[in-house]
């Protein structure tokens, strides 16, 4: 069967660069680039995905599967590899765990069955890969028919996870050995209780580290499989020498044609410090596209030609038979805890990962209420919760089982600790310092309200607080509720860690929520005006009392951590256009590749347009 190719991909021009480079444009804003006329000694196909999330089934719309669902990428990795004449390598660039209801129940072994029989090749650990306990991990990582990567992670003796997985690998394809390895988020330890007795180190120094060790080993062709955003990656790329290509995930990144207008051109390609270009790719999430690049090297290991085409992973491919029948049984087991109503919903509970993490919403408002409510007999006063623990939205109308856990995946319990007002401010700020980033430690509260201005400097955005409609002082005590997680200093939440008086009721937080939806059915939720952005407030909100005269010790600083990256698509000012990259080439030929890559994306849009048009005439 002949490979489908989308329209978009078609050529739309191309130029010489000089110096023996040629590009070639595409129409969705991709392109293909030779870096040298020579005949590429070695060629390389590489399938991969990120951020699966444990998306075995469909990703759905209003009852209809729109794109992803391991059956058909079973089918279209299958095809490639039985069409490709280069070789082929199928990698994962980490979070296999968490995400949907399979991983609740299976504990990512559902995930792991399909992987294994997908031909997947090897894998990087991911922050959510430890999202359970370190046996969990293991037993996957053992069960595994590939190799799992990360050499930033140290693990003490007597650990499960001791010996499981490797710093780099050198695999052979093609008759040639190509090196990789692995990196985690520096900050697991504070996204994943099951990351606690680990230590991470800095991802940019274990790159370089691992490079070296590759070479040592006559490796001139390395590849990074790394979680830990996009921004890294590129960091990576401009301080690091050596490096090939980076494969990566984390920050949800989509590229070239997979989803909005803008987004950075699949592949990037950006110049070590070597001078030599460095290609560096990710596949946005959930198994929605299936990415896949050639590259091409001459006999000294350097990239001389790079070839991007990710295919979406559309309804119109056909399904896996044998995948399809596994998909039944384990499904079977899902459906009557999915399908068992609690309540009702008479309006859209938003939990949009864009808007958890950066504002009020009535999901959001829901959680913690719920969480408020449930813990009141205990003296909680006040709830805070993270937004990046709320992983989905709930539509309007019957509310199950299965959709509040989709919901609220981890498992997390209720745990009150009792703060001075000091100190909620410390956690406010902290809530707040990445909200540019879309990070999950964004707060959604219940029982008081705060005003943040993010145009502020880190530390000093929370403008006001107010509890029954008071000033909140800086000596007053409440108690507060949270989650295991944040008790534990998850998502920098360490001023919890110092408070006084904690502890972990037991209470699952999802079993909260359920009693909170169906003691309160219909929700009718909306947003209040409890968290105001500055730029955006339409009414004051009470200001901070002043602060007394005497105030208790001041709470140590939390150490300096890693910023995060980037969780989505436009937050780095405007994807790298890879030909304003190429400077060494010239910049008349930059010029002139920039207007043809304009021409190109007008054609682009006015070939939607007919199209559209087309499929109008055509209902």
């Amino acid at each position: 069967m002949q490979e489908k190719i989308s329209r978009r991909s078609f050529l739309k021009g191309s130029m010489a660069l000089g110096a023996g480079a040629m590009l070639w444009i595409y129409a969705d804003g991709g392109y293909r680039l030779s870096l040298a006329q020579d005949a590429p000694a070695y060629k390389l196909r590489i399938l991969h995905t990120n951020d699966h999330h444990a998306r075995i089934e469909p990703v759905m719309s209003s009852g209809e599967p729109v794109h992803g669902g391991v059956s058909r990428r079973k089918t279209l990795i299958d095809r490639i590899r039985a069409e490709s004449p280069d070789p082929v390598l199928l990698v994962d660039a980490g979070d296999i765990f968490q995400g949907t209801l399979y991983f609740n129940q299976f504990d990512g072994q559902a995930d792991l069955e399909f992987y294994n029989a997908m031909g997947y090749e090897l894998m990087t650990l991911g922050n959510h890969e430890f999202d359970r306990t370190e046996e969990v991990l293991a037993a996957f990582i053992t069960g595994a028919s590939f190799p799992v990567l990360s050499a930033n992670i140290t693990v003490p003796e007597g650990s499960a996870l001791a010996g499981t997985f490797s710093p780099n690998i050198v695999i052979e394809k093609g008759g040639e050995r190509i090196g990789f390895f692995g990196l985690t988020p520096q900050n697991t330890p504070e996204l994943a209780l099951g990351a606690r007795n680990l230590t991470f180190s800095d991802p940019v120094e274990s790159a370089r580290a691992q490079v070296a060790a590759l070479q040592a080993q006559g490796v001139d062709k390395i590849i990074g499989l790394t979680h830990i955003g996009i921004e890294l990656d590129r960091r990576i790329v401009r301080e690091v020498a050596g490096i090939s290509m980076i494969i990566g995930g984390h920050s949800h990144t989509p590229m070239g044609p997979m989803n909005d207008v803008g987004n950075p051109p699949y592949p990037e390609l950006l110049p070590g410090p070597d001078g030599q270009q460095v290609v560096i790719i990710t596949a946005w999430e959930w198994g929605r596209w299936l990415g896949d690049v050639t590259v091409s090297f001459d006999a000294a290991g350097r990239l001389v030609d790079v070839q991007g085409n990710p295919s979406e992973v559309e309804p119109s491919l056909p399904t896996d038979a044998g995948f399809e029948e596994r998909i039944a049984v384990f499904r079977a087991s899902l459906d009557e805890l999915r399908q068992r109503v609690i309540g009702e919903s008479s309006v859209e509970l938003n939990g949009e990962r864009d808007d958890i993490r950066s504002r009020e919403t009535n999901l959001g408002n829901l959680v913690a209420e719920a969480l408020l409510t449930g813990s009141r007999t205990a003296g909680a006063q006040i709830a805070i919760t993270n937004g990046g623990g709320i992983r989905t939205s709930i539509p309007a109308g019957p509310i199950t089982v299965g959709q509040v856990l989709e919901v609220l995946p981890f498992g997390n319990t209720l745990s009150l600790v009792t703060l001075s007002g000091a100190q909620i401010k410390e956690a406010l700020e902290n809530g707040v310092s990445q909200v540019e980033t879309g990070a999950g430690r964004f707060p959604q509260i219940a029982g008081f309200r705060f005003s943040f201005d993010p145009s502020q400097p880190v530390g000093s955005r929370i403008s006001a607080i107010s509890y029954e409609n008071e000033a909140l002082a800086p000596d007053a005590m409440l108690r507060v509720v949270t989650n295991n997680f944040m008790l534990a200093g998850g998502d920098g939440y360490s001023v919890f860690a110092a408070g006084a008086d904690a502890l972990d009721s037991g209470l699952i937080m999802s079993d909260v929520v359920e009693q909170y939806i169906a003691a309160n059915s219909p929700i009718t939720l909306g947003t209040d005006g409890r968290i105001m952005e500055e730029a955006v407030a339409e009414a004051p909100v009470v200001p901070i009392a002043p602060v007394p005269e005497a105030l208790p010790e001041p709470l140590p600083e939390a150490a300096p951590e890693e910023a995060p990256v980037p969780i989505a698509l436009p937050t780095t000012g405007g994807p790298a256009t890879p030909l304003g990259l190429l400077t060494s080439l010239g910049l008349g030929a930059l010029a002139g590749g920039l207007a043809l890559r304009r021409r190109a994306e007008r054609i682009a849009a006015e070939e939607q347009h007919e199209q559209e048009r087309h499929d109008v005439a055509a209902d």
